[in-house]
């Protein structure tokens, strides 16, 4: 059963702390999703571009040219 003479006023005055710990808590857990997201989304842009980047302007491959074992070169450095 509750309490018949409940004063809210005082009540209200008695949790004022743990109150303002849970909006404070609730205020700082909502600006690290905002920052979390933020941060992802700025990063997966920035590596679009830079990977763009780098096929636009070498034109070729990023892939290593590695020569054979034995001292041989292949393709058009053959024809020189």
């Amino acid at each position: 059963m509750s309490a018949p003479d409940t004063n809210i006023e005082k009540q209200e005055t008695r949790h004022k702390p743990a109150l303002l710990g849970i909006k404070g808590a609730l205020i700082f857990g909502v600006l690290m999703i905002l920052l979390l997201l933020f941060v992802v989304l700025n990063n997966g842009r920035d590596g679009d571009e830079s990977a763009a980047s780098l096929t636009s302007e070498t034109g070729t491959s990023t892939a290593p040219t590695v020569a054979p074992a034995d001292g041989t070169m292949s393709g058009a450095a053959e024809n020189n």
